[in-house]
């Protein structure tokens, strides 16, 4: 807990969020650390079969007061999983999220974006390493981040963007922000109908992702971080949400 806050201080997660400790106790010794986005319960079955037991997740596996444990339901069945098998789970959520390094950094890196500046508290903008086309750029998120969709906004696939603002998971409300500052195209997850009406009709581009992916590509630079503290450290690749049919 004391490294995951060297470099994601837990001071920095929201009021509403709930990073740290979510299931087992801060004196359990360490043997091996798994790192996956969600704690559901296969990822802790998975960590448990490759010697974990510790699993640090992204998304926190409880948000709100538990009134309780339902183990018919996914949530129940994660903590009774790591309960039976002396699991410790802690969450590093908006903290990953907003640390220097973290979730936007590790998305604006891989795509290679330069003259980095904050977008609000969550988001960054920054500059493509040159002018592309939107379906060029499209491309390269889709490959630099592993993913399996992008819906892009644009009235004109083949114009070029260069200015580029993105903020890893839901940050519907920073699109205005991305156009005041002058960004080509806005990439994030979540956003609603109306939300893309009123962003491309200001002349804004839009690139909308699934949630869990666009921060699934921040996973295994958050499970580097962790293993400076020392000890063995496997990313525990388990996919909480199903794939969208193609019918």
């Amino acid at each position: 807990m004391t490294h995951i806050d060297s470099f994601a201080p837990f001071s920095l997660a929201e009021d509403w969020d709930n990073s740290g400790l979510i299931v087992g106790a801060c004196s359990a010794s360490v043997i091996k650390i798994g790192v996956t986005l969600d704690a559901v319960p296969e990822a802790v079955i998975s960590a448990d079969k490759q010697g974990c037991n510790v699993l640090v997740c992204h998304h926190p596996l409880i948000f709100r007061a538990v009134k309780r444990i339902d183990t018919d339901e996914y949530a129940g069945r994660t903590i009774a999983e790591a309960l039976r098998r002396n699991m410790t789970i802690i969450a590093a959520h908006t903290n990953w999220d907003k640390a220097p390094g973290g979730v936007n950094d590790t998305l604006a890196s891989l795509l290679g974006l330069s003259g980095i500046e904050p977008l609000g508290d969550f988001g960054l903008v920054g500059k493509l390493p040159g002018i592309m086309t939107v379906k060029a750029l499209y491309e390269h998120v889709m490959s630099s981040w592993g993913l399996s969709r992008l819906d892009v906004y644009a009235k004109y696939i083949l114009d070029k963007v260069h200015r580029v603002a993105l903020c890893g998971g839901s940050g519907a409300e920073f699109w205005r922000l991305a156009r005041k500052m002058d960004a080509d195209i806005y990439i994030t997850a979540d956003m609603k109908y109306h939300e893309l009406i009123d962003a491309t009709r200001s002349g804004l581009y839009v690139a909308v992702s699934e949630h869990g992916e666009m921060e699934r590509a921040s996973i295994p630079e958050l499970a580097r971080k962790i293993s400076l503290c020392g000890i063995e450290t496997a990313i525990i690749d388990v996919k909480a949400l199903a794939r969208p049919l193609r019918i």
